[in-house]
């Protein structure tokens, strides 16, 4: 008889298994949505060890560019708040820190003094408060830069250093509250609208120095009080009207379709002013406000100083450099730290001998017994001189760049005087009573009249590979409203693969392809296709995406190099502005247009105004043609006495010390 009994074997559910999953899954979903919503906390006592580091140890292992200018006071700040951040919520800026930040930009905006905005770090600011990720090191450095800046508005507050412009609204001032701490007292303000966004979460980005700038007086955050005397308080009367002569000259337009020109009202427009103020016509009656155009130039108001640039008074400026270089007096600021106004060192001593032999430093005379090796306001003002000959930002910083064109030699400088001689030489002695002069490496045009400046603009000039050449013509005439004709290595490295990906877009900004009869084709893959093959060409139709703008000036010239508008108006600002094919971009192109045109009858910006909308093209031919001297000069004489220097940004002159 067998015991044995075989087991009955059951199948095991799989639903608490799909239970304790659900669960899991439920629990780091939450604790995920959970995390997104959490304010990271900073830890209060974190930064006090490089609070101390900084301030009391070894200053000189401050780790930011910029240098504190209240090393003193902020040291005594942060003993009686025991090392702790003063303008942070957690990783977040606090209201104080953005009370500040705004006041600080308001100051800085009217004042003309670029010390101010570098006294203030605002330069510090706006790269650091967009760019930087949650760091405690960085935290602590902006906390010290904040306070910092704090206490040279309060001096310059108190000592009334700032322009009337710049002056604070009335109340408001910085003050030190013992149970807020450091607080911007000021009037009431208008309601604050309410932030999606979590305080804690923006990590340095509670602040957009460019909207404050631009923001309107009403959404300024003080109280209207403030903003009353900046706008009238009166209703303008109705527009007052005129009509514009008749143009005697050929038009055309380059559209496939009927271009539409604007019409309605030919009141009288200014440039320079703001959409909410009054436009007055030439009988001085108000006009309605319409919105300026994107290429904002103002009136055009004649300038009146003298030319200068002749070969003779480069010749003495070289003898004087031959004889700098023999004299053995010359020597290099060795390389360390940059140097800036309030600074003390033995390099501030050699920059202010260099100084002096350039000419930039005259008050030499004035520091013997004092501390040679301080930087002082004269001297920063001298540094301001030498930037603005060398074609350097002028801020009074003695930097990288700034150092490196200080070190070279009276030698080197004199080769290169040499050079632009034998460059000078080679144009007529007379440029003409009526002539324009592009000067490449000094990304700079001037309209000269009977040896007088009339007018003077900044141009973006060619980069290396695509070098704008050296030319001597003539303005043969003005286009308003201008097509492109796109040259055939743009067109098959560049136009094409977007025209290809994009056709729509590209024809929404203007693009056609010209067949065999010149007529204007859409952008199928067939004629683009015959574009890419030579067979047609493509060109951009004029009007307000063209690239060349609204204005070119037609130049005769066997490189099909020419002077436009462009819509890239931002290069202007830049120190260095090689960045187009060759072509010249001009800052001002509707105040070159008037100054070549006023010869030919009554033209202004207003009659200029009125050419640049819409979409047809108008062609006036320069009854009196004005030559143009494209020249690269490296070094030249102004019209008042002063030998500038540009880098050799093509490498023309051969000596590495000198190219950019």
């Amino acid at each position: 008889m067998s015991y044995f009994n075989p087991e009955q074997h059951k199948r095991k559910s799989i639903l608490p298994l799909l239970i304790l999953g659900s669960l899991c899954v439920s629990i780091l979903y939450y604790a995920f949505a959970a995390n997104q919503k959490t304010i990271p906390i900073l830890p209060e006592n974190a930064v006090r060890p490089h609070l101390i580091h900084w301030l009391e140890e070894n200053p000189n292992a401050w780790p930011a560019q910029d240098p504190i200018f209240n090393p003193a006071a902020v040291r005594k700040i942060y003993q009686r708040t025991d090392y702790r951040l003063l303008w942070f919520d957690n990783y977040s800026l606090s209201d104080s820190a953005n009370d500040l930040l705004r006041q600080l930009t308001a100051a800085s905006s009217g004042n003309p003094s670029s010390m101010v905005d570098y006294r203030y770090h605002l330069g510090y600011f706006d790269r650091t408060l967009r760019d930087t990720p949650q760091r405690l090191q960085m935290a602590a450095v902006l906390d010290v830069l904040l306070t910092d800046a704090f206490v040279s508005y309060a001096q310059d507050t108190q000592l009334e250093r700032l322009t009337p412009k710049s002056r604070p609204p009335r109340g408001i001032t910085p003050v030190l509250r013992e149970d807020q701490g450091f607080r911007m007292v000021a009037l009431p303000t208008a309601p604050r609208q309410a932030s999606n966004e979590p305080s804690g979460r923006r990590y340095f980005r509670g602040y957009d120095r460019a909207r404050i700038i631009g923001s309107s007086p009403h959404s300024h955050p003080y109280s209207q009080d403030y903003n009353s005397g900046n706008e009238d308080s009166h209703s303008p009367p109705a527009s007052s009207t005129r009509s514009l002569d008749p143009i005697r000259h050929n038009t055309h337009t380059d559209r496939s379709a009927s271009g539409s020109r604007a019409s309605g009202s030919d009141s009288r427009v200014y440039y320079n002013q703001n959409r909410n103020q009054l436009r007055r016509d030439y009988h001085g009656r108000s006009s309605t406000a319409i919105p300026s155009p994107v290429n904002n130039e103002g009136a055009y108001f004649e300038e009146d100083t003298p030319y200068g640039s002749d070969a003779y008074s480069l010749r003495n400026q070289l003898q004087r450099l031959r004889d700098l270089s023999a004299s053995g007096r010359w020597r290099p600021i060795p390389p360390g730290p940059a140097m800036t106004l309030g600074a003390r060192h033995p390099h501030v001593g050699r920059l202010r001998d260099l100084l002096s032999l350039y000419g930039d430093y005259q008050a030499y005379y004035r520091y013997r017994g004092a501390d040679h090796n301080r930087f002082d306001r004269n001297l920063h003002q001298a540094v301001m001189r030498f930037q603005k000959r060398h074609g350097l930002k002028p801020d009074g910083i003695v930097g990288r760049t700034t150092r490196k064109r200080l070190n070279l030699s009276p030698a080197a400088r004199a080769k290169i005087v040499e050079m632009n001689i034998d460059r000078r030489e080679a144009l007529p002695s007379s440029l003409g009573d009526r002539f324009i002069q592009v000067n490449i490496p000094a990304y700079r045009l001037q309209y000269v009249e009977n040896g007088r400046v009339k007018l003077a603009m900044n141009v973006v000039v060619g980069k290396k590979k695509h070098a704008t050449p050296e030319i001597t013509t003539r303005v043969s005439k003005v286009i308003f409203n201008p097509t492109w004709t796109v040259p055939r290595s743009i067109l098959v490295n560049e136009i094409l693969p977007k025209a290809r990906k994009n056709p729509a877009g590209m024809e929404n900004m203007g693009y056609r392809v010209v067949g065999g009869s010149g007529e204007y084709l859409p952008l199928t893959s067939g004629n683009l296709s015959a574009a890419g093959a030579g067979t047609y060409l493509m060109r951009q139709m004029g009007g307000e995406e063209n690239i060349l703008g609204r204005i070119k000036f037609e130049i005769p010239n066997k490189h099909d190099v020419y002077l436009h508008d462009t819509r890239a108006r931002t290069l202007f600002s830049r120190t260095d502005r090689g960045y187009s094919h060759g072509c010249i971009r001009l800052e001002k192109p509707r105040h070159l247009a008037e100054a070549l045109l006023r010869p030919q009858g009554r033209w202004d910006q207003w009659r200029i105004g009125q050419l640049t909308t819409g979409e047809k093209t108008t062609e006036i031919d320069l009854t009196q043609l004005v030559n143009i001297y494209i020249t690269y000069w490296t070094a030249w004489v102004d019209g008042e006495g002063n030998l500038n220097f540009r880098p050799d940004i093509y490498a023309k002159d051969g000596l590495t010390d000198n190219q950019f």
